[in-house]
């Protein structure tokens, strides 16, 4: 996993890949990535570098 780092507004580096909690079906070594800059869905081997987002349930 790469090392986070937020800018100002605690963005991050939005044109980077971020994981998904979802195993990829096909190949459960995989899982999907999602790129924040431009929409891009891919899946990605889990041993390989992408940042991560925290997310909060809402209420």
């Amino acid at each position: 996993m790469r090392g986070s780092h937020l800018g100002a507004s605690g963005g991050g580096d939005v044109s980077s890949n971020y994981w998904s909690s979802s195993s990829y079906a096909n190949n459960p070594q995989n899982a999907w990535i999602v790129n924040f800059n431009d929409g891009n869905v891919n899946n990605d081997n889990k041993t390989n570098g992408n940042y991560v987002r925290a997310v909060r349930a809402g209420s």
